[in-house]
């Protein structure tokens, strides 16, 4: 699994419109469960299927109310599961690794 810190639309776009699958995890400083979910996925990278997805960590604070507005993200934690450029799964709050695993295995 690997992860990047998105800084700048044009840098998202290039990661998600391939064809391989790429989790977005949209989160904010002072979010419980954003750090929670952080421990979901350094469990979830041990996993087997972990090699199959590329995670995109998209800040708040960094990308703008806009950015999240104009996906539709409401609150945080949302993990987004893309391929070709297209959502194809969402889970909000705090996300389990299994729950996490699950999606990729549903869309790979």
């Amino acid at each position: 699994m690997t992860s990047i810190e998105i800084k700048s639309l044009e840098e998202f776009q290039a990661h998600i419109s391939g064809e391989e699958l790429v989790y977005v995890d949209y989160w904010k400083d002072n979010c419980p469960n954003c750090k929670m979910l952080d421990l979901s996925f350094a469990e979830f990278k041990n996993s087997e299927i972990a090699s199959k997805v590329k995670v995109l960590k998209v800040k708040l604070e960094e990308m703008g109310e806009n950015f999240f507005f104009d996906r539709d993200v409401q609150q945080t934690p949302t993990l987004v599961l893309y391929k070709g450029g297209e959502e194809i799964h969402r889970l909000n709050g705090f996300i389990p690794p299994n729950k996490i695993e699950e999606a990729i295995s549903l869309n790979a």
